[in-house]
């Protein structure tokens, strides 16, 4: 004979057995050691139906599809949309969406670090960097707008390291033309060749876009800040002339 798991009265129960349940819920409940009742193992079952169903739809959601195809055709229509930004003048649309971006992955980076580093020693690191590249960023001529962007940038870039900031490529340091060092300053001029339109468009003595170091040969405007940075080592041999 079995025994029933819950039972209404202990009427239903054979006597000698009574002892073995006990009341609960309005109910009379066989005393087992690991027994879920019904209503949990619905449960757990329902879970697990309701989860393969899941899966299933997104199987057949992302049926076909191969992800590494996928990610570069993304790749490629974010590179056609920015040339077409750029070619229509809207520079400073596409700073924002790259800025927005680029805060995204600084912002998880930072979350990551917060975990294993002290919130008071990164905040302070941050500060001084960020003056750093911000005071260089605004000698240099970048654009009001590109701040941030220079910003987002240099902090992948440099870290604190003796009180100073300090370029770094991974773990390795990186080093500036003259062999120390590379200084904030340089870095961002080094900007003006790999991203451009972070900068001011020069305005001086020739009209629009004013005279630049390519321009004429061996003289720069004292207004192209870009140029001035590049170019110092060579001014201060004599090679160029600043017009002011």
């Amino acid at each position: 004979m079995s025994l029933k798991a819950t039972v209404a009265t202990l009427e239903e129960v054979a006597e000698p057995l009574r002892s073995f349940y006990t009341a609960r819920d309005g109910a009379f409940h066989l005393l087992v050691d690991g027994l879920v009742p019904k209503a949990r193992l619905d449960e757990f079952r329902d879970n697990n139906l309701s989860l393969t169903r899941k899966s299933e739809e997104l199987a057949k959601l992302f049926e076909g599809i191969d992800p590494e195809a996928a990610r570069a055709a993304l790749t490629q229509a974010n590179k056609l949309r920015e040339k077409q930004l750029i070619e229509a003048g809207q520079v400073d649309t596409l700073l924002n969406e790259r800025t927005a971006a680029m805060k995204i992955e600084h912002d998880k980076q930072i979350a990551a670090r917060d975990a294993a580093l002290g919130k008071s020693t990164k905040t302070l690191e941050g500060l001084l960097i960020d003056t750093a590249i911000r005071d260089a960023a605004t000698r240099a001529g970048v654009r009001p707008t590109a701040v941030e962007d220079a910003l987002l940038r240099g902090r992948q870039v440099f870290r604190l390291s003796d009180g100073a900031a300090t370029a770094f490529d991974g773990d390795k340091p990186v080093f500036g033309k003259d062999g120390s060092p590379l200084q904030v300053a340089e870095w961002v001029a080094g900007l003006s060749e790999t991203a451009s339109h972070l900068f001011e468009t020069s305005k001086g003595a020739g009209g629009k876009g004013s005279q630049s170091s390519g321009t004429t040969p061996g003289r720069i405007s004292a207004t192209d800040h870009s140029a001035f940075l590049r170019n110092v080592d060579d001014i201060v041999a004599g090679k160029v002339t600043v017009d002011f």
